[in-house]
């Protein structure tokens, strides 16, 4: 009679595979799928009735900044709260590996001005016991994870490495340099990388340095990550993610050359629908195809939710794109609010305002809401409305009454964006259903002061799926986990067939959802701070590697389960072990 450590019962499966659902048991034995279908006389440790509940595979994000927070929060919620069994790190060139001592405050500084990832938290949490690949992986794996971890070798950290901060934001590599540079990409990969990751968008991209000058795959000769890219080519394996396209900075020949160069599969960001730019997102669905009449492995990496921010001014910095915001996101609180007194700043301001300059950040002045006013009195009238609606009453130029609000409130009123992308279902349901587009960005872990990406894949169930009827289950659940999966290089992950590992979650189609009026607010950050969340409604059951971790969002067990994955489709411990 066969034992399972857990079985799941009369669930309706959707395997990711693109199969038709069907009802079946499963049976889970070591991390794996040991059995799905009539499982006969058996006995089992832990059974779940999952009759009349979707059984999914994990959902595989493929774009999140979790380097730092996955020490503090193991689970990496709001991600996994949402069904995501497999996060990847080390996305748009950011992250901690590899670093020598002596750049390690500076890379701290780097990840909170460019992904607002909590500088506190990062000083207290990190213990800073690597400086190579090789160790950063030897430390991850002493970490507590409670979900898995893929991850990129960022360019900036390999740069900065091998050439300095000046050297790497300012000249090309020498020849040695260059040697280095592939044997450390070499290094990582034979640890597990799954490939490397940058940005390359001159000074138009809003990631930028602590001093506001760009970070260095963004003012890099661009060569540097060509060579870099030959050495994929080279052992044939990983892919590359490069953020190098938005509504103000086109940079796709990059991602081409990348793709030429390496011969693997590119991810790059972003495709997305904006109402003020209808033609951006076709324009970009149409590129896809035409590199892959060329024969080149592009995927675009998009962004269909129905996004919003919620912020103080205190802490946003998605102006950093615009030179004149950028003078003021750059600044720290004392300078910010002398820049909001401050007249001759201010009638710049007024001048050089372009409410078309904002679609990439966040959206104009006009269409932020004054959530709440906290200390500006003579707007708490106002509350509720539209910044644009404020500034027509008032009858004042709208950049006055927006840094009027801030300067009263002491930089805490808070605002609620209605303009980051387009809500409208037709709009995202083209680029949910183009076969090279990969559902995510969720920046998982990042920008958690102003915005919570994490419930992208409760969205397109919900939204595109059950309420819009524009794809079908069976071909969202094959985007959000087999896609991706294929892309990385997670062989055995992301699809519940025999054999696979046991990343699933089991949910109620009719209720799965989250609320959309307001993130929740949690002091879970290091010493009691605090961040904007989305919770989930009607998730039961979230597993990874067979082990339950949340049962209605509510953790259910003290273990971590979740492992280092790698480019060639084993967990890190196993690749290590047969390399050695």
């Amino acid at each position: 009679m066969p034992h399972y450590d857990l079985v799941l019962k009369s669930g309706t499966i959707v395997d990711g595979t693109q199969f038709p659902r069907y009802v079946a048991d499963i049976g889970i034995s070591n991390g794996r799928i040991e059995k799905i279908g009539p499982l006969g006389d058996h006995t089992a440790t832990r059974e779940i009735d999952a009759e009349g509940r979707i059984v999914a595979p994990g959902v595989i994000d493929p774009h999140t900044h979790y380097d730092a927070p996955i020490h503090w929060d193991p689970h990496c919620t709001s991600s996994s709260w949402h069904g995501c069994t497999t996060v990847a790190v080390g996305n748009c060139g950011f992250g901690f590996s590899p670093c020598l001592p002596d750049h390690r405050e500076r890379y701290m500084l780097m990840m909170e001005n460019t992904e607002q990832v909590p500088y506190a938290a990062m000083k207290q949490e990190l213990g800073w016991d690597w400086s190579t690949f090789p160790e950063w992986v030897e430390h991850m794996k002493r970490q507590p994870l409670g979900i898995n971890l893929a991850s990129y070798i960022p360019l900036n950290s390999m740069l900065i490495y091998v050439m300095g901060i000046d050297g790497a934001k300012n000249r090309q590599a020498t020849a040695a340099e260059r040697q280095q540079l592939q044997d450390m990409l070499h290094e990582a990969m034979d640890h597990g990388a799954i490939g490397f990751s940058l940005t390359q968008q001159g000074d138009d991209n809003g990631h930028v340095d602590i001093d506001g000058t760009p970070m260095p795959t963004d003012s890099m000769p661009v060569e540097n990550a060509y060579v870099v890219a030959d050495a994929l080519r080279e052992r044939g394996a990983g892919c590359i993610q490069v953020l190098c396209d938005s509504p103000v900075a086109d940079y796709r020949h990059v991602a081409e050359e990348l793709a030429i160069r390496s011969g693997r599969p590119i991810i790059s960001n972003l495709i997305a629908p904006f109402d003020p730019m209808p033609d951006f997102h076709p324009s970009r669905l149409e590129w896809l195809d035409q590199c892959e009449a060329r024969g080149l492995q592009m995927y675009g990496q998009s962004l269909v939710c129905r996004i919003w921010n919620e912020f103080r001014a205190r802490e946003w910095n998605l102006w950093d794109g615009v030179p004149i915001f950028r003078e003021f996101s750059i600044c720290d609180d004392e300078a910010k609010l002398a820049k909001v007194s401050d007249p001759e700043y201010l009638a710049r301001m007024r001048e050089g305002y372009d409410p078309e300059a904002m679609v990439a950040s966040g959206g104009s002045l006009e269409s932020f809401i004054l959530h709440k006013s906290h200390g500006a009195s003579g707007y708490t009238q106002f509350e509720g409305k539209l910044v644009g609606e404020i500034a027509a009453e008032t009858g004042r130029p709208v950049t006055d009454v927006f840094f009027d609000i801030v300067a009263q409130s002491g930089l805490d009123a808070d605002f609620r964006t209605t303009e980051v992308l387009s809500q409208d279902p037709a709009m995202n349901a083209e680029i949910a259903r183009h076969k090279r587009c990969i559902p995510g960005t969720s920046d998982g872990g990042a920008h958690v002061k102003f915005f919570s990406g994490g419930h992208y894949s409760t969205e397109m169930i919900s939204w595109l799926v059950r309420e819009e009827g524009a794809l079908s289950l069976e071909d969202a659940h094959f985007r959000m986990s087999q896609l991706p999966a294929r892309i990385l290089g997670l062989d055995r992950r992301g699809t519940l067939v025999e054999g696979n590992a046991a990343d699933l979650y089991i949910y109620d189609y009719d209720s799965i959802g989250y609320e959309r009026d307001n993130y929740a607010i949690r002091n879970d950050l290091p010493n009691g701070d605090w961040r904007r969340i989305v919770p989930a409604r009607g998730i039961d059951w979230v597993i990874v590697n067979g082990e339950p971790i949340f049962n209605n969002s509510e953790a259910c067990s003290n273990a971590m389960p979740g492992q280092l994955v790698s480019n060639q489709g084993a967990e890190i411990d196993a690749l290590l072990s047969k390399a050695a």
